[in-house]
């Protein structure tokens, strides 16, 4: 079996020619400056910004003085947890996640 060692030399020369090639025809053209020949745009449908608003819309409002007195009564060791409530809550929860999930 040979190999023809031409053939592959003229592959690689019309490869070269190509690049050259695009090279010309890339100076050619009227030059752009690169942001903006990158730039990449998105745009929402309007059911998608309808979301997005009633998202922002439906966040709750945080108890700032409340979330620091939590702090302060778990670093200090005060804070009691209700087991009762808690296995309650979570059983709760449970529930209604299998319900959705079903």
């Amino acid at each position: 079996m040979s190999i023809n060692i031409n053939r592959q030399a003229t592959q690689k020369s019309i490869v070269v020619e190509q690049n050259k090639a695009q090279v010309k025809q890339d100076a050619k053209q009227p030059a752009v400056a690169s942001s903006e020949k990158n730039r990449d745009s998105v745009q929402l449908t309007a059911q998608a910004q309808n979301l997005k608003k009633m998202e922002t819309a439906s966040e709750p409002q945080v108890n700032k003085q409340r979330v620091e007195t939590l702090k302060a009564a778990i670093l200090n060791g005060d804070y009691k947890i209700n087991t009762e409530r808690l296995a309650e809550k979570l059983s709760k929860f449970e529930g209604e996640f299998g319900e959705a999930f079903a």
